[in-house]
C-alpha cells in the first residue's frame, strides 16, 4: 500500500511551519526576537513598536499578538508580573474581615471608640 505525498512546492512557504528564522547560521526562535526586542527597546514599549523593531533586526514581521503573549510569558518568568497592584482607595474585603475580627474581640463599641480617636489624629 502506497501513501499519497504532498510535493514539496504545495509545503514550500506554509506559515504554520515556520517556528525559527535564521539569522546568519543560528536560529532564533520568536521568543527570543522578543526577548532582544524588549532588551532594547524597554519593558514600556508597546506591541507595535516592538513588532518594528523584530522586523528591522530580523527581518521577520511577527504578528502583534504573538508578540503580546510572548511578552506576557517573559514577563511572568522574570518576575514581573507577579506584583499586582490593588485597587486604590476603597474598602477591600480583606477591610471588612479585619473590622469583622477587631468587633468579635473587642466588641462593638470598643471598636467604635477607636474609630473615634483614630479619626482625631488623622
Amino acid at each position: 500500500m502506497e501513501f499519497f505525498t504532498f510535493p514539496y512546492t504545495i509545503l514550500e512557504g506554509h506559515p504554520m511551519a515556520k517556528n525559527k528564522t535564521e539569522v546568519g547560521t543560528q536560529k532564533v526562535t520568536q521568543k527570543e526576537m522578543v526577548r532582544t526586542a524588549l532588551q532594547e527597546k524597554g519593558w514600556d514599549t508597546g506591541p507595535r513598536e516592538l513588532q518594528e523593531a523584530i522586523k528591522e533586526k530580523f527581518d521577520y514581521e511577527m504578528p502583534v499578538n504573538y508578540i503580546s503573549n510572548y511578552k506576557s510569558q517573559l514577563k511572568s518568568e522574570t518576575g514581573r508580573g507577579t506584583s499586582r497592584r490593588g485597587r486604590k482607595g476603597g474598602l477591600q474585603f480583606t477591610d471588612l474581615e479585619t473590622v469583622r475580627g477587631l468587633v468579635n474581640r473587642l466588641g462593638a463599641d470598643q471598636v467604635k471608640k477607636l474609630v473615634d480617636m483614630a479619626d482625631m489624629f488623622g
